[in-house]
């Protein structure tokens, strides 16, 4: 019978990092584009006590692994008490021995914000040295790392819809980067005006955006990262129609990017805009930005092959470094 490595959760956090996540998401975004993977869009099993069972499969060819990762998306009770969980069970498409079973909390934190650097890198201006986070949970921070790893950024400003959060997470994020200044802002708008880059990590779970088309210079590179359903947004009708848009998987943003689906609900945009896979531009199928003044939008709504490229990526140096737990399923 064959063995399958367990990597728990503390051992997830010793091997993967925003920066090590990196070329793991360029790869599987290339793969997304030039029709390396097969893929599902996300689909989930909602309770009434609003946590939802989500299943998001896919499998990368160029790496012989299938699987899916099977996760918790909490409602109020559970969010509060942490008790979600969730796993990735990686096969081997060629045999299909279970190789792995890999903690999910992390990698999705990780791969999230690394993906987002990934874009940045492809699309942002290369002197980019001004960065807006809105939204300073996790996923904000594990932004600030993606952006740092990708481009020379002198000062963060940090909006939450609480204060306390952003002031915290300036703090935090102070200690980890002295050379950088964060600043914590009372208001979305004063974070985002001289911004060359805006990431937006909020949960996304409204109709009121948070970021508004007016308040971007020209030349700005957005991460639109929060909404992941149709049923949310973080930017406005104006944010969407200034931006010349990329994505991680056109199938899904035309079905869950509730940046552009919203809008167009509401009337305020005529139909869906033109959407070019950032995959394209990291084969160099696409010229990504054509000029400094353009403003670039990277609409993403997180999906499965990116999730098996970071598990994979444990995977593999956790049995190269014999970290994890062999056992008989």
């Amino acid at each position: 019978m064959n063995k399958t490595l367990i990597v728990n959760r503390n051992q997830c956090e010793e091997i993967l990092s925003v920066e090590k996540c990196l070329p793991a998401m360029k790869d599987a975004l290339i793969a997304v584009s030039t029709n390396q993977t097969k893929m599902l869009q996300r689909f989930m099993i909602r309770h009434e006590n609003g946590n939802s069972l989500a299943n998001m499969p896919a499998s990368l060819g160029t790496q012989d692994m299938t699987g899916a990762k099977i996760i918790i998306f909490p409602g109020p009770a559970t969010a509060k008490a942490k008790t979600q969980q969730g796993i990735i069970p990686l096969f081997s498409i060629e045999t299909g021995a279970l190789k792995a079973i890999i903690d999910a909390e992390l990698i999705t934190v990780v791969r999230t914000a690394a993906t987002s650097g990934v874009a940045t890198d492809a699309l942002a201006r290369k002197d980019s040295s001004v960065l807006a986070i809105l939204g300073c949970g996790k996923q904000g921070r594990a932004h600030v790392q993606a952006m740092l790893a990708v481009r020379d950024i002198k000062t963060v400003y940090m909006w939450d819809l609480y204060l306390e959060t952003a002031k915290a997470a300036c703090e935090l994020l102070k200690v980890q980067y002295p050379a950088v200044e964060f600043i914590p802002c009372e208001t979305a708008k004063e974070a985002v005006v001289n911004a060359d880059i805006i990431c937006t990590t909020t949960p996304g779970k409204t109709e009121i955006p948070v970021l508004l088309g007016s308040w971007l210079k020209p030349g700005a590179h957005i991460n639109a990262v929060g909404t992941c359903t149709a049923a949310g947004r973080e930017l406005d009708a104006d944010a969407v129609a200034k931006s010349t848009i990329f994505t991680d998987w056109n199938e899904a943003v035309n079905r869950d990017a509730g940046d552009i689906l919203m809008a167009i609900a509401k009337g305020e945009l005529d139909a869906m805009p033109h959407l070019t896979e950032v995959g394209n531009v990291l084969s160099g199928a696409h010229p990504g930005r054509t000029d400094r003044e353009e403003i670039t939008m990277f609409e993403s709504v997180g999906i499965s092959v990116e999730d098996i490229a970071a598990a994979n990526m444990i995977y593999l140096y956790a049995k190269e470094n014999n970290i994890g737990t062999w056992l008989e399923i």
